[in-house]
This record gives C-alpha cells, structure tokens and sequence, in this order.
C-alpha cells in the first residue's frame, strides 16, 4: 500500500511540474514577444510562412475516403487535413533538397 500512494505522490508532482513548464515554455516567449516586438518579427514571419504553406497544402488535397479508411472512422474533414500533412512535407522535404543542392552549387563556383 505505500508504495502505491508514493507512486500517485510523485505522478502529482511531476504533472504539476510538467504543467508549469508548459505554461513557462508559452508564457516566457509571449512576454519576450509583447516587450521587443523587433526581435519577434523573424519569428512570426515563419509561423505566418508555415500558416501560408499548410493553406496551400490543404487547398490542393482532396477529401476524398476510401473504403479502407473506414475501419479508421476517417472523415472527409479528416482526410482532407491527412493530405494537406502529407503535401505540406513533401513540399518541405524537396525545398530542402533544393536550398542544398544550390548552395553546394554556390560554394563551388565562389
């Protein structure tokens, strides 16, 4: 019996711990954020960047469900948002490819 309350004792304090990490990993970089707008603008241009790149993604994915991902209870909604995943990495991965590639390009002619 004692060891299973220190087990829930120390499943407490590590929620709680992980709790307030969460909110200093949300809160800190808003404060920072809110008082050196300057410093905040490459970030935010990435995530609007991201944003962009998701709305594209998820406009050129169809919501089409097959019979197989009915087993999975997949919803067209879903499976729209699945594709657009996809898209969205393969547009990543091969802008990628391509930034290496021209900057291997780059050094061998500099």
């Amino acid at each position: 019996m004692g060891t299973e309350s220190t087990i829930n004792i120390l499943l407490i304090i590590s929620y709680i711990l992980m709790a307030v990490s969460i909110l200093g990993a949300i809160v800190f970089p808003l404060y920072h954020m809110v008082t050196d707008f300057s410093k905040a603008k490459g970030a935010l241009m990435g995530v609007l960047g991201i944003g962009l790149l998701f709305g594209i993604s998820f406009v050129l994915s169809d919501n089409e469900v097959m019979a197989s991902y009915e087993k999975f209870n997949i919803t067209p909604v879903l499976s729209q948002f699945i594709g657009s995943s996809l898209v969205m990495n393969y547009i990543l991965g091969v802008g990628v490819i391509v930034i290496a590639l021209l900057g291997e390009v780059y050094n061998a002619f500099k």
